[in-house]
């Protein structure tokens, strides 16, 4: 049996998928992963198609249609574009992606010919090729339910009226954000897949020189996208105030240069398996991307969230709630917190027992290949 992921073209989008991807390769059947060529890096092990543009040229081809909805929104710094954006950024995950990623996708599952297309949740064009080519496809959601999601059903229809194509229905939905991380009410999917979390590992290692001594050590980390390098260099000035070293990650759009920390008490790399970054820190900062966060817990470590875009806010107050991570207004203190307050780790062990005893990848694969048959 042959299987096809695929996911709109981000880090965070790609990689907790990789474990179900891997769990196909290990039962014997093929695995393909299409996406764009700059994510072909995170797994060598796997077989890989380049298909779409880059994520940047996405983004600047959606800017480009909204333009002065987005300039508007950016100078005016409150709510008044809310509305416009908000369009834009439908846009962007629907409409625009489809406009410039449909057709090659179609040509490439034609050529594939897989059995069954996995889509992360954000990926909307996929299921459009699925349907348009009648392979069944299964939903891959990897991060929790938003007020916006009506709103990104809408573009998703819209982006298949264009092409005389109806809204497509799963064969299942896998769902990687647990129910007990959620913060709006969910209607169960049905038929729903539950799956366990990893952290993202590869076989080659990071190569980050040790600390030297024996103070704590805590992660900080935005992201891949780093777009407010203030508040990087913020978040690790905390860290090494409260008496912790720093392993930073930057980024591809900045540098570990461009942090001007103490190159003694603090490592920085702008990308490494977050499965490594985790082995050797007590505690995250991070922004709360689902990817990240996920990760984190599933190896029981407590969090301290700084979130600015999209859905970490949401993530951060999800993880908040749960009692395993702090979202203070800033900073500061909250680093010590981090590191010395008891419930937070019970809290946070809890979240790993609970992450674990969901189903594994190889088992999710083989109750959706049974489906499949």
């Amino acid at each position: 049996m042959k299987a096809l992921f695929t996911t709109f073209p981000a880090y965070g989008h790609l990689l907790p998928m990789l474990p179900l991807a891997r769990a196909v390769a290990a039962a014997g059947d093929e695995v393909v992963i299409a996406t764009h060529a700059e994510l072909h890096g995170t797994a060598p092990d796997l077989t890989m198609r380049a298909v779409g543009p880059a994520l940047a040229a996405v983004i600047a081809e959606n800017e480009s249609r909204f333009k002065q909805d987005v300039l508007d929104y950016r100078s005016d710094g409150d709510t008044d574009g809310a509305p416009d954006l908000l369009a834009a950024t439908v846009a962007l995950f629907t409409t625009t992606y489809a406009d410039v990623v449909f057709d090659d996708l179609v040509a490439l599952v034609t050529a594939e010919q897989p059995d069954v297309i996995v889509a992360e949740m954000w990926d909307f064009v996929t299921p459009l090729v699925a349907q348009r080519l009648g392979i069944p496809f299964a939903t891959f959601t990897h991060s929790p339910a938003t007020v916006i999601d009506p709103v990104l059903a809408a573009g998703a229809a819209k982006a298949g009226a264009q092409r005389g194509l109806t809204e497509p229905t799963p064969l299942a939905t896998i769902q990687l954000w647990p129910e007990w991380l959620e913060t709006l009410p969910v209607t169960p999917s049905d038929p729903a897949i539950a799956i366990s979390s990893s952290a993202y590992d590869t076989a080659t290692p990071a190569g980050l020189p040790a600390f030297a001594g024996d103070r704590p050590v805590v992660l900080v980390t935005l992201g891949t996208v780093v777009d407010d390098l203030d508040l990087l260099r913020s978040a690790v000035g905390a860290v090494l105030d409260s008496g912790a070293d720093a392993l930073v990650t930057t980024g591809f759009t900045a540098t570990p240069e461009d942090l001007q920390a103490d190159p003694s008490r603090v490592r920085a790399v702008s990308f490494a398996p977050i499965g490594q970054l985790l082995d050797r820190v007590q505690a995250v900062v991070a922004a709360g991307g689902s990817g990240t966060t996920l990760a984190t817990l599933s190896r029981g470590l407590p969090m301290l969230f700084v979130p600015r875009i999209a859905n970490q806010p949401q993530v951060a107050a999800a993880v908040t709630d749960f009692g395993a991570g702090l979202t203070p207004g800033s900073v500061g203190t909250a680093v010590s917190t981090l590191l010395d307050d008891v419930d937070l780790r019970r809290r946070a062990a809890e979240a790993r027992d609970r992450l674990a005893a969901r189903p594994s990848p190889a088992a999710v694969w083989s109750t959706l290949r049974d489906r499949i048959a």
